[in-house]
């Protein structure tokens, strides 16, 4: 990975108040990033919300941000249009005229990329046709896939992006591990699943959105990173999980590792889930402890909670014993995040429906696929 881009919504002069100038310290930040040199800056800056397009002040106050961050060392300017009220075809037009004046002042300085209001989809739209007529050729315009947040993106799915921009390979803007807004009950700690190989090769380029914890994001980024260089995304995750001393704990935040060990239980043989879920119980994840502080505490606690299940599953009819784990899994289901798969949780599963327009999509509720329930569940239909 060679590229970081600043592009947080919650900076009130990323998106809100666009036109107000960073203050010395702010630009000091910047500066002391891009002069680390391991990682080129990328600045984003949102100002749909309340540009004109072809206003001259606006346009004059756009090109006084943006060049506040490129004189201090990025080297490269992310337009993002996105999240904002749609128009059609007139408003990529004049979206189209913003980019090639912005292309025109930044004159070589640092690249530009574009961020589209329609930034999801393999279809044509009238937004789309015009941005690709409009925009200069060496501007990438980015893509977060058919969808927002997309389980599979295929290059049969970029190359179909590519046709709906006239030709022009998208750069994948991919919403992995991202658990911002409605999907911050969970760590994506997991690693990266459903990226067809030569994937990258479709495309202009890749960037990741990490989650909001800046630490745990470096498990699925190596991932990610790993995926780019052509490896196998999951031998290096588990491989640099292991390193850091996270494998038990991001195996409980993973999706999909701990249902093995469940579909094992209820053939007949405890043993993987034993193991698994003792390992949760008893985990730890150094340099977590502060930014995933909860999502530890409630691996250890369903870990415990497993635990009671299959001592119940392997014959335990005490009272006590089957009225403690109902109890207890009472409380765990109404905990504010969750761990081991998902028991009722959102994501922004939105996509193009067949006339462009917006629309959710299956999967974007995840709900009664936690591991631990469907063990204690499992445990209770012995009684």
């Amino acid at each position: 990975m060679a590229d970081y881009v600043y592009a947080p919504k919650d900076d009130p002069k990323h998106r809100e108040l666009w036109r107000e100038p960073y203050d010395r310290d702010e630009l000091a930040a910047f500066e002391g990033f891009a002069a680390n040199g391991r990682l080129r800056l990328g600045f984003a800056i949102s100002p749909g919300l309340s540009m004109e397009c072809d206003d001259p002040d606006d346009r004059a106050a756009l090109a006084a941000k943006v060049d506040q961050v490129v004189a201090v060392g990025s080297g490269s300017v992310m337009l993002a249009l996105d999240d904002i009220p749609f128009g059609g075809g007139p408003q990529g037009e004049a979206h189209a005229r913003l980019t090639t004046w912005l292309h025109d002042h930044l004159a070589g300085r640092a690249e530009l990329v574009l961020v589209p209001t329609e930034y999801v989809g393999t279809r044509s739209t009238p937004q789309l046709d015009a941005l690709a007529a409009g925009v200069p050729e060496d501007v990438a315009i980015a893509w977060t896939g058919p969808a927002v947040v997309n389980d599979t993106i295929s290059v049969a799915h970029a190359q179909a992006r590519a046709a709906a921009l006239g030709g022009r390979p998208p750069l994948l803007w991919d919403n992995v591990p991202v658990n911002d807004a409605v999907m911050s009950d969970r760590l994506f700690l997991g690693p990266l699943r459903g990226r067809e190989p030569g994937l990258a090769d479709a495309c202009r380029g890749y960037l990741a959105n990490p989650m909001v914890q800046p630490r745990a994001s470096q498990l699925p980024l190596a991932s990610i990173a790993a995926f780019l260089r052509g490896e196998h995304p999951e031998v290096a995750w588990r491989e640099t999980a292991a390193d850091l001393g996270w494998l038990a704990f991001a195996t409980a935040c993973d999706t999909e590792a701990p249902h093995a060990a469940v579909r094992a239980a209820a053939a007949g043989d405890l043993a993987p889930a034993r193991r698994l879920f003792a390992e949760a119980a008893a985990c730890g994840a150094p340099g977590l402890e502060e930014e995933a502080a909860p999502w530890l505490a409630q691996v250890q606690r369903d870990g415990r909670l497993a635990l009671l299940a299959l001592e119940v599953l392997d014959g335990e009819r005490a009272v006590d014993k089957v009225l403690g784990m109902a109890a207890r899994w009472q409380a765990s289901r109404r905990s504010a995040v969750t761990v081991f798969g998902p028991r009722c949780s959102v994501r922004p599963v939105l996509g193009q429906a067949d006339d462009g327009s917006w629309q959710v999509k299956s999967g974007a509720v995840q709900h009664d696929a936690n591991a631990v329930d469907d063990l204690v569940r499992l445990a209770l239909a012995t009684l």
